[in-house]
């Protein structure tokens, strides 16, 4: 289509978008949808309205950006988010735990973190939850907080249950929850977004850094790197924890929830409050004290990922975490699975992903095909920008054990971003189906 390399062009440099990830094909059926809906059938013409229009441009963004996510996603972060919170909280109860989703998507993220806050007996006013995002449709519809079954994965549980009202429209977040985020129309990979925001001690940034160019992936780094405060969390998807623990960054052991701490300087460690001079007054006219806590020496030296006897139980938490990665994980039930394949998801998750690759290759080697081993495959050829390959793994994880949830979830993504709708819906559906449930 004519006026295509332009529109790429500005989905590289504008967006940072490696030009595959959202499937040249699907790129190609957004501008042909947007030129239909602009009533222009002359390929030229719209390049050129393209060019002059901040709204076709936004609207052209609405169609393309991948805003796969539903409530809780993944479990394991919010367990970890919740005792970390809490630990904070217990430290300076007087402070304000300022958290960033970025992206947000259409606000299942967000929503997610205040009622696990909520729910682990944090007040509301002891937090603030900043949420952005570069779709503009994908915000209206976080607003208004009104999500279809698409948005549940599993029994959310008692625990939140109550943050939804249940309507004509679909699942209604209750206003209690939807107060407590602020949400922002942001394109994290050009120069200038969130400037006068943060600092933060938590941020989410999950699954994002695997849609961008080598590029746009450092300019995230260095913008969250510098919106984090020293010893503040960052949650990140599963094969991005390789990216942020080059740079300095530590994962935390705790399984699953693809968390890792910014590195602390030496002489500010353990010091538990953080003040930005140059951050705007809060809507109610005062400046929000965040609260930190560094990991290395958390409050009376204890970590805040290590329950201490009789210590009250956080939101969909078990009555023991794990304390290492690999460890048993009992809200997600995960198939036990070799111990070769534990360790190299272990190696995964620490960012060793060529140690993880060897593992995998190694255990069909002796052991002959296994769903686990070409799963993580799949998981690490993503990682690495190769969707080929990782969809040839997942095929392989699938064509063993139909039923493989982590394989059905990723190859109904790429299905989606090859713009194969019908084959992303139909594995979307199968993965609904397998979606964990806790007991």
């Amino acid at each position: 289509m004519n006026g295509l390399s332009a529109i790429m062009e500005f989905l590289t440099h504008s967006l940072g978008m490696e030009p595959e990830s959202a499937g040249k094909d699907a790129v190609q059926r957004a501008v042909a949808s947007a030129m239909r809906h602009e009533g222009i059938s002359n390929p030229r013409v719209y390049e050129k309205l393209f060019v002059s229009s901040p709204d076709v441009r936004q609207r052209l963004i609405d169609s393309v950006v991948v805003g796969e996510t539903w409530f809780f996603r993944d479990r394991g972060p919010f367990l970890c988010l919740a005792r970390h919170a809490r630990t904070l909280h217990e430290a300076r109860p007087e402070s304000v735990l300022n958290i960033l989703s970025a992206p947000c998507a259409t606000g299942e993220e967000p929503y997610s973190i205040v009622m696990t806050l909520l729910a682990a007996g944090l007040p509301p006013s002891s937090f603030t939850v900043d949420a952005v995002d570069a779709s503009a449709l994908a915000l209206e519809k976080a607003r208004r907080a009104c999500y279809l079954k698409s948005s549940f994965r599993g029994n959310l549980g008692e625990d939140v249950a109550r943050f939804f009202e249940t309507t004509p429209s679909g699942s209604k977040v209750t206003d209690a929850v939807v107060r407590r985020v602020a949400f922002h129309l942001e394109n994290l990979a050009l120069p200038g977004s969130l400037a006068g925001r943060g600092p933060y001690a938590i941020i989410f940034c999950r699954n994002l850094l695997i849609y961008m160019t080598s590029e746009a992936r450092l300019r995230i780094f260095d913008r969250m790197d510098r919106l984090l405060i020293p010893g503040g969390l960052l949650f990140t998807g599963h094969t991005e924890t390789n990216f942020w623990h080059q740079r300095g960054y530590s994962p935390l052991p705790w399984d699953r929830a693809f968390a890792l701490t910014k590195p602390a300087p030496a002489a500010s460690r353990g010091t538990v409050t953080s003040r930005n001079p140059d951050q705007p007054t809060s809507p109610e006219g005062k400046r929000r004290e965040t609260a930190v806590l560094s990991t290395d020496t958390a409050v009376k030296g204890k970590t805040p990922i290590r329950p201490e006897a009789g210590e009250r139980k956080a939101p969909f938490e078990e009555r023991q975490q794990p304390a290492k990665p690999g460890a048993a994980y009992a809200d997600v039930k995960i198939p036990p699975t070799d111990l070769q394949i534990q360790e190299a998801r272990r190696l995964a998750d620490a960012g060793d992903t060529a140690g993880a690759a060897r593992l995998c290759r190694e255990y069909t080697r002796k052991f002959g095909p296994a769903a686990e081993a070409y799963g993580l495959m799949g998981i690490l050829s993503m990682a690495a920008q190769d969707l080929r390959g990782a969809e040839e793994y997942f095929l392989k994880a699938l064509y063993l054990d139909p039923g493989h949830y982590e394989s059905l979830v990723h190859i109904s993504l790429i299905y989606r971003q090859k713009g194969k709708e019908s084959k992303a819906a139909l594995y979307r559906e199968r993965a609904e189906r397998k979606a964990p449930v806790k007991k």
